[in-house]
């Protein structure tokens, strides 16, 4: 993302653009919005451009007592929410762009997008939960199957559904096998959660000390 400032040196006449090349991983699809509302978010509160997307920054009024300074501002709107919509316009897919070609301001594309692809995200959520739920460690070695469901709770977290660390413990311990038994009675005892980086120690000594 690089600002351009405009003919003024005011910060308030400055415009911001976005390089996608530097800036977004991939081009949204319909399996990747969790994430790519993620980087993009991250983008704009980082630039204080949350706002036009938002609809909390609206287009500004021309004033007829002070046209000149009215019109800057309109005219400034109108560039920062093309450029905001023109990233967001080049970000997504082949397959998603033409769903957003009517859309006049960042602010339709973006509300648009969460009304196609909010839905499924929550589809992915429950997904997500079954896929803990089922998880065992099997014949695996538990850094192999802690890491999976590590890797599942992140993506939980993507899509706004983060998994609390006693839920992930419970997940964790429902998961192994027998042979665990013997440690998973205290750790179920605890009157305090334990972070993932402790109970993957704690795994994974008692694993080396029981092989």
């Amino acid at each position: 993302m690089a600002v351009v400032p405009a003919q003024s040196s005011s910060s308030e006449t400055s415009i911001i653009t976005i390089n996608l090349a530097t800036t977004i991983n991939e081009k949204l699809t319909p399996a990747t919005f969790p994430q790519w509302r993620a980087q993009f978010e991250a983008l704009l509160i980082g630039y204080y451009l949350i706002d036009f997307v938002t609809r909390k920054h609206q287009c500004p009024a021309i004033d007829a007592t002070n046209s000149t300074t009215s019109q800057a501002a309109y005219s400034h709107w109108v560039r920062q929410n093309k450029l905001l919509l023109h990233a967001i316009l080049a970000s997504t897919s082949m397959t998603i762009t033409p769903l957003l070609t009517s859309c006049k301001t960042s602010q339709q594309a973006w509300s648009a997008l969460t009304r196609l692809y909010a839905g499924k995200s929550r589809t992915c959520a429950m997904q997500l939960k079954e896929d803990l739920t089922l998880s065992t460690s099997g014949s695996r070695f538990v850094t192999k199957f802690l890491q999976s469901i590590k890797m599942i709770a992140d993506e939980l977290a993507i899509i706004d559904h983060p998994v609390s660390d006693d839920d992930l413990t419970l997940y964790i311990l429902n998961g192994l096998g027998p042979e665990f038994r013997e440690i998973t009675a205290p750790i179920r005892a605890r009157e305090t959660s334990m972070k993932f980086g402790e109970l993957h120690n704690l795994l994974v000594g008692h694993e080396n000390y029981i092989r």
